[in-house]
């Protein structure tokens, strides 16, 4: 379990949470029936308390929010119901997907890495509630705008931030293996291309320390100045979003 790193270091990231912060979002967890889907509960409660206290805290919201685990569809957010959706069984193929690539090869294990990509599908939902009930303004994609407050959150939030962002982007690229072919559909969807949102991940982590992430960008990359690119890239969306939350302030919901 990777611990939450308690000190300030951007707006983003404040020193501590809030005790009042646990009243602001509600889990809910559906029946889990089949064995999978008791691990898949498993995983889910090893990350799913601090991520919902890292959002009350550092990203409150206007209304009350539910995530519901074992909902028949998602990962999604519904802003009519204010609910995120997080399917037993999409924990349970992101594991096996792991499970498939031998990915313990990697140093993490299958079950730690669909943990770190639960926490950022978790900030990722999340970041679709706080764009809808605080009403922020968003130029371009949401879908990439909260991808990148996902990245930020556990790069920021956590002391092994880039291992579990890191295990996120691998995930959008093993999605991205299952592609054979491209048609219309896949460049009218609302996300970017998972190859796209892989690189775009990678990007942000090695942004956000070069010097210890330096092997993640190729050579290619480096002679093209992309490790420079993002060096900014990192610290610009980090500064953005520190401006969007100062423009949006919100009092935390007491526990009435």
């Amino acid at each position: 379990m990777k611990a939450i790193l308690f000190v300030i270091m951007l707006v983003l990231v404040p020193a501590c949470f809030s005790p009042d912060a646990a009243a602001l979002t509600r889990q809910q967890y559906l029946p889990a029936d089949t064995p999978e889907d008791k691990r898949a509960r498993d995983l889910i409660e090893s990350v799913s308390e601090q991520m919902q206290l890292l959002f009350d805290d550092h990203l409150p919201i206007k209304q009350r929010l539910t995530i519901l685990f074992g909902a028949e569809d998602g990962p999604l957010f519904d802003p009519e119901r204010m609910q995120i959706w997080i399917p037993y069984q999409f924990v349970t193929e992101v594991l096996k997907r792991f499970e498939g690539d031998d990915y313990q090869q990697t140093g993490v294990t299958a079950v730690e890495a669909t943990q770190d990509a639960l926490m950022h599908t978790l900030a990722h939902e999340y970041g679709h509630a706080f764009i809808h009930s605080n009403r922020v303004i968003v130029l371009g994609r949401e879908e990439d705008a909260v991808d990148t407050l996902a990245t930020l959150l556990l790069l920021n939030s956590f002391e092994e931030g880039d291992e579990i962002a890191l295990s996120a982007a691998d995930l959008f690229a093993l999605e991205d293996e299952e592609v054979d072919s491209f048609d219309d559909d896949h460049f009218w969807d609302e996300h970017s291309l998972d190859a796209q949102r892989y690189f775009a991940t990678l990007c942000l982590i090695y942004g956000s320390d070069p010097e210890k992430n330096r092997e993640i960008i190729s050579k290619a990359q480096l002679e093209m100045e992309r490790d420079s690119y993002c060096e900014e890239e990192y610290f610009r969306q980090t500064e953005n979003w520190d401006r969007l939350k100062e423009m949006y302030p919100v009092e935390p919901l007491s526990k009435e």
